[in-house]
């Protein structure tokens, strides 16, 4: 069986409230080239047996259910470990995207095939919406960290190669900006990326769980993840970071 063409990783844990749109928006995508991982992370409600009814006649969806909570990023891990696809996109179990959502990937690195990044739109937390943009690999660091491409890892495709190249996952140790500081150490090996504004992505603004992230909890995480980037010692990075 070839590759295909995408792959997206779901990683799924108790979302019996959402999963069942979050999957659907996947079904109905204007490319059919691409495969959906989704990973249930040990869900304890009924998660995994909705999921099981929604792909049960669909083969580009495929399962991996841990056998206990590892977290997010373990999950997202899982999923890009059995991933074939020449791009690699995240949606998160609680939220959605527009059929255009892959084939706006797809145009994007058509017209600029020399990139190593597509960032889309979104809808929802944090959106800083802004024009169409070349971002060179030192701009693009910098709006990372804050600006139009934001630290998300469902708000951007990558170049599955990149990531097998340089064995790159994500943190496992912390759970909060663990994406954000994924997108960095990715973009270490980035020369040029390609910001499209279309807004295909719909993030669900969860109040309780996102406010529980605001404050003292943010600048310690934050203080952690620029700790573990200057350990890195990247080269990019490290200017962007020096004075933090």
């Amino acid at each position: 069986m070839s590759a295909p063409l995408f792959s997206v990783v779901v990683p799924a844990y108790n979302q019996h409230k959402f999963i069942n749109s979050c999957l659907t928006s996947l079904q109905h995508q204007t490319i059919s080239d691409y495969e959906v991982i989704v990973v249930d992370d040990c869900s304890t409600d009924d998660t995994g047996q909705q999921i099981a009814r929604l792909i049960q006649a669909d083969d580009r969806f495929k399962v991996i259910t841990h056998t206990r909570n590892l977290g997010v990023s373990a999950a997202r891990n899982s999923g890009m470990a059995v991933a074939r696809g020449k791009y690699l996109c995240f949606v998160d179990g609680d939220d959605w995207v527009e059929p255009s959502f892959l084939a706006t990937f797809l145009a994007a690195y058509q017209a600029a095939p020399e990139s190593e990044l597509v960032i889309c739109g979104h809808y929802g937390y944090l959106s800083v919406p802004g024009p169409a943009k070349t971002y060179q690999q030192k701009e693009l660091v910098a709006n990372i960290n804050f600006g139009t491409v934001g630290g998300f890892s469902w708000n951007k495709c990558f170049r599955r190669s990149l990531i097998v190249q340089h064995h790159l996952k994500f943190n496992e140790e912390i759970d909060f900006l663990e994406d954000q500081l994924f997108a960095f150490q990715y973009a270490n090996y980035v020369k040029t990326a390609q910001y499209v504004p279309d807004k295909t992505y719909h993030y669900r603004w969860r109040f309780r769980s996102n406010l529980a992230h605001i404050g003292i909890p943010f600048f310690t995480a934050r203080r952690k993840m620029i700790k573990l980037l200057k350990q890195e010692n990247k080269r990019v990075l490290s200017e962007e970071f020096n004075n933090q």
